[in-house]
């Protein structure tokens, strides 16, 4: 499953943070701890155990370093583990600075270094991880220092300010890591919104597009018939143009319920279009087998056509089925017009079939499809759903 806004850029500003925090803990384990724990081995009652306390600290950093980089959670066990051994290393360096050298002293280098590695191990879960580990630490080495010797009050007064001034630097950088990533959320959620809303700007365009071509078809139709009524040429008491009449209506109600929003579109026009022959006084039965397929727009313009122009030269009765399989749509209708010219179907793989008799018309149109919809996420409307369908007295059953 491909990321959303939000993961990715958390990914990527975790990646970053830690990467930076890499920078200065390698920079200050290199250039600022190595130096002062070489040029002060003299110092320590037993030299060989800060060497083994910055070896152990060597190989935290080499895996944080390697588990790092790529932006992704730590692995499983790794941050208590490193945590554990960076602590075990800190103290054990710590024991070996002489007293009153705490926290002021070069010797003392552990001290400093130490709040880094939690910065870089607990940074992405906050501050208050970081502050807990960094505050334990503090509170050990306080510890240490006061059981090695109390320390003058001048001398005090500049250890707690040195380790102050360490610990409040690593907090803040803590601080700051914790807001950029919980930024990304809100930044993830602003893009999908904007996404949103250009996803439903470029399907209102389209479909406003879409309605302005089809209008321009009808209007080859529409205009000449509406002019011919409105100068006299045309007889409106004429069966041709009633039923002309009858058809350019169907398919205006039909051009409407296209920009609706229903869970089955195919039986959502089909209805509009039964709807104006009902109005003329035709009794339309409905039957309708099979769950919705999603089908495109032309093909269910093309599966329509046929069938709205038998209905449109129906006299009194008509009976309109809508058929759906895994891989086949068919709509039929049988009227009581013994013959009527038909529209020619479009060029998208359908099938009309015709059969005269006993004063009856059957047209069927059928065509294959290859897709099943989804039955969630469809897609908002661009606006409200128009109106429902009705007709007065009208007999309608749906099995």
């Amino acid at each position: 499953m491909p990321e959303d806004h939000g993961q990715l850029i958390t990914r990527h500003q975790r990646r970053g943070i830690r990467a930076g925090a890499l920078v200065i803990l390698v920079t200050l384990h290199v250039g600022y701890a190595l130096p002062r724990l070489l040029g002060n081995l003299d110092v320590y009652p037993h030299p060989w155990l800060p060497l083994a306390a910055y070896g152990l600290l060597t190989l935290v950093l080499g895996g944080c370093v390697l588990f790092g980089l790529g932006g992704r959670p730590w692995p499983r066990g790794w941050v208590p583990s490193a945590l554990a051994c960076t602590f075990a290393a800190s103290m054990a360096a710590t024991s070996q600075v002489p007293a009153n050298h705490y926290f002021v002293d070069p010797a003392h280098w552990s001290f400093s270094l130490t709040g880094w590695f939690a910065v870089v191990l607990l940074g992405d879960r906050g501050p208050m991880a970081s502050g807990a580990f960094i505050g334990c630490h503090l509170a050990a080495t306080v510890a240490q220092t006061l059981a090695a010797d109390v320390p003058p009050r001048p001398v005090g007064a500049a250890m707690a300010l040195s380790a102050l001034s360490a610990c409040c630097f690593q907090m803040t950088i803590a601080a700051g890591a914790k807001l950029l990533l919980t930024s990304s959320t809100a930044i993830g959620e602003a893009l999908r919104v904007q996404e949103r809303v250009r996803t439903r700007i470029a399907v209102g365009r389209q479909i406003q597009v879409d309605q302005r071509r089809r209008y321009a078809e009808l209007n080859t139709t529409v205009l000449p018939l509406l002019t011919g009524l409105a100068d006299g040429s045309l007889d409106p008491r004429d069966d041709e143009v009633r039923r002309a009449c009858a058809l350019e209506a169907a398919r205006l109600r039909r051009l409407f319920a296209e920009s609706d929003c229903t869970f089955d579109p195919l039986v959502h026009e089909m209805r509009a279009c039964i709807d104006v022959a009902e109005r003329n006084g035709v009794t339309v039965q409905l039957a309708v087998r099979g769950d919705p397929l999603e089908l495109p727009l032309p093909l269910r313009r093309a599966l329509l056509d046929p069938v709205i122009a038998a209905l449109a030269a129906a006299r009194r009765t008509a009976r309109v089925t809508v058929i759906r399989r895994e891989n086949q749509v068919r709509v039929g209708i049988v009227v009581d017009t013994p013959q009527e010219r038909l529209p020619a179907p479009a060029a998208c793989g359908i099938q009309v079939r015709t059969v005269h008799g006993e004063d009856r018309l059957l047209v069927e149109a059928a065509c294959r499809v290859t897709t099943r919809p989804a039955r969630s996420g469809r897609p908002e409307p661009p606006w409200p759903p128009a109106w429902p369908s009705w007709s007065p007295g009208a007999r309608r059953s749906r099995t």
